[in-house]
């Protein structure tokens, strides 16, 4: 029913201080899932009744969405809310999940629904991750609306460096490993303009590729207002 391999871990509370094991620490006894690279397959029906959906502890997930021929794609880090079942609003809508780098999910079953029933901090932290996730997802259609290329590449990176990013020694390093596909994807673009435009922001010093799929900011981030530099 649910591709993946699953098993209950006590001990794995380590896997989840990089969203915020202390106000979830009822999950330590929570089932877990793994995940492997590849294509993922969700359920299309509820687990359970008042099961509140799955956790991302760990690892990178896309969402890529088909409408009418066109594609876009959502990105899902650690500690993402997710409720796969839940279908698209329209009917014309086609999704696809695919598990960048090795996913762990953590099950909200009914033990997580006893559990919130004497916690409001547990209610107000889910509802807080549903609505970034809402959130993230109108930053990157804006980004998307970029009218330059290398502008929402740019735009794009360090979005995701704000999640996933860390300061070095010449740069904010950022590790990304998609395609160049993928990349296209989620700033609605071509691959071929996207390998362009990789390149042009790398010759004006803006970035650097380390390797593929990892990256290193340099300068300041964007601001909320003006040209991106």
């Amino acid at each position: 029913m649910f591709p993946g391999r699953h098993h209950s871990d006590p001990d794995h509370s380590e896997q989840l201080e990089a969203w915020d094991a202390g106000r979830l620490g009822y999950l330590r006894a929570a089932d877990v899932i793994e995940l492997p690279v590849g294509e993922w397959l969700p359920p299309r029906d509820p687990p359970e009744p008042g099961h509140l959906g799955y956790l991302l502890a760990a690892g990178l997930v896309v969402r890529e969405v088909t409408v009418a021929g066109a594609w876009s794609v959502e990105l899902l880090d650690q500690g993402d809310l997710l409720r796969p079942w839940i279908e698209d609003a329209a009917s014309f809508v086609d999704a696809e999940w695919r598990v960048i780098e090795p996913a762990r999910l953590v099950a909200l079953d009914k033990r997580a629904t006893r559990a919130a029933r004497d916690s409001a901090g547990l209610i107000e932290d889910l509802v807080d991750r549903a609505m970034r996730r809402s959130r993230s997802m109108a930053v990157h259609a804006a980004i998307a609306a970029t009218r330059r290329i290398e502008d929402r590449l740019l735009l794009l990176l360090w979005h995701v460096a704000e999640r996933r990013g860390r300061t070095g020694a010449n740069g904010v390093e950022v590790s990304l490993p998609v395609t160049h596909e993928t990349l296209a994807h989620l700033v609605g673009a071509r691959r071929p303009s996207v390998t362009t435009a990789l390149r042009c922001l790398e010759d004006r010093g803006a970035l650097t590729r380390r390797r593929p799929g990892e990256w290193v900011l340099h300068g300041d981030p964007p601001s909320a207002s003006g040209d991106v530099k």
